[in-house]
Order: C-alpha cells, then structure tokens, then sequence
C-alpha cells in the first residue's frame, strides 16, 4: 500500500511542476499603453498627444496583425488624445470602438461622448 501512495505522490508533484512549466497565454495586446499611462502620470507633458497617437494606433495595428484583442482602454486613450488634438470624429470612432469591444465601459464612454458634444 505504501508503494502505491509514493506513486501518488510522485504522480502528483510531477503533473503539478508540468502545470508550472506550461506558457501563459496572453489575453489582450497592451503594447506600449502601460509604459504611456506611467510616463503620463509620472512626468506630464512628458509624452506629447501625437506621440501617444502614434503609438496607440501603432499598438493596435500590432495587435490585429498578431491576431490578439486589443487591451481594455487602449482605444478609450487614443479618442481621449483626438480629442486633445481636436479630431472629434476621430475620437468618437476610438470611442465607440472601445464601447463595442469593452460594453462595461459604457458609463465612462458614453460621458466622454457627452463631454464631446458640448465641446462642439
């Protein structure tokens, strides 16, 4: 009967190290957005809006090309820059865009919209 726990057990460590050793799998493609968020709220100003522009929209091109779903907010940002850069057209699509894929989010996009509307 010994014999037949060690296996067990042996059974058991090895199955969970193999568990260990297995790839995570990614859910969403956040490129660059953390480092943008930390830089922004570290140093402002530090990272001007058509930089962030172009890195946010570099990052989602990576991401479809990658076949990966773009991280929750990414393009909440990127309409909150066209915003800033005075492309309302612009930012309402990145909004709605963020809207379809992410409709937890809606209280927050839908008052950003609201905010556009009265910039008008």
């Amino acid at each position: 009967m010994k014999i037949h726990l060690k296996s067990y057990v042996v059974l058991f460590v090895l199955s969970f190290l193999m568990v260990g050793c297995a790839s995570k799998k990614e859910t969403f493609y956040w490129g660059e957005y953390e480092n943008i968020l930390y830089e922004m709220y570290t140093s402002p100003g530090s990272s001007d809006v058509p930089k962030q522009i172009s890195i946010l929209s570099d990052d989602i091109n990576k991401a479809q090309a990658k076949g990966k779903q773009v991280a929750p907010g990414i393009h909440a940002h990127l309409g909150y820059m066209f915003a800033l850069a005075g492309n309302v057209s612009e930012a309402k699509a990145a909004f709605l865009v963020e809207k379809e894929n992410f409709p937890e989010s809606a209280i927050m996009v839908d008052g950003m919209l609201g905010r556009l509307e009265g910039q008008k």
